[in-house]
């Protein structure tokens, strides 16, 4: 996986994009951007985005962009763009001219959260993964053995973001954010219509339910089931 490397000036920006991570960029200098390159620009930073280049705009950073280069525009990110640059502008505070904007607006349903990281649904049920230990247990301590049920013990309604239910990843390798070291991954049926989402979440990319519906089984991290 690219990593995020913090650049001091435009010499470190070209190193780290040579060894293929993502650049982070606060200085206030122009940069300029070609071929696939990725930059993080924050701060007060200036960047010239040009062919398919990739920019995540942060904070009070400033980017131009032409041709089929891409802009991920946040916070109070400013944002000039050609005809057919693509702008995800997320939230309502970026300041986007031109371009084909695109508008992410957070998720605040678990119909909109399952579309928003594209999980399918089956007779109003989701798949759901969680990321264990080599003995199938969640970093809270709670079981998820191939072939079982699990439940929470401490449901609380959904009230709190952080414990007080079972918590799932849309994705196997998405789990691995709550869980770094883990060594295999569960996946977990779910109902739809049981699934909490916090539209102001610290960490938007999960939610959590009081239950599995159904058996839960092993997956790789891609999703395709372990057979043992």
């Amino acid at each position: 996986m690219n990593r995020r490397v913090e650049c001091a000036d435009a010499a470190a920006v070209e190193k780290a994009l040579a060894a293929g991570n993502i650049a982070v960029v606060r200085f206030p200098d122009w940069i300029t951007l070609g071929g696939s390159a990725h930059v993080e620009a924050r701060g007060s930073a200036h960047v010239e985005a040009r062919e398919s280049a990739h920019v995540e705009a942060w904070e009070s950073a400033h980017v131009e962009a032409w041709g089929s280069a891409h802009v991920e525009a946040r916070e109070s990110a400013h944002v000039e763009a050609s005809k057919l640059v693509a702008v995800h502008r997320h939230g309502s505070t970026p300041v986007v001219t031109g371009g084909v904007i695109i508008q992410v607006d957070k998720p605040k349903t678990a119909g909109e959260w399952l579309d928003f990281y594209g999980v399918p649904t089956v007779d109003g049920i989701a798949v759901l993964y969680k990321a264990v230990d080599d003995k199938c247990v969640s970093p809270h301590g709670l079981a998820y053995e191939p072939g079982t049920i699990p439940s929470a013990p401490d449901w609380d309604g959904g009230k709190a973001e952080c414990g007080g239910g079972l918590h799932f990843s849309p994705a196997p390798f998405m789990a691995l954010t709550y869980a770094s070291d883990a060594k295999r991954f569960i996946a977990c049926p779910v109902l739809v219509s049981e699934i909490v989402v916090h539209p102001d979440a610290t960490y938007p990319d999960k939610v959590k339910a009081p239950r599995c519906i159904a058996p839960v089984w092993e997956v790789d991290r891609y999703g395709n089931e372990v057979r043992t």
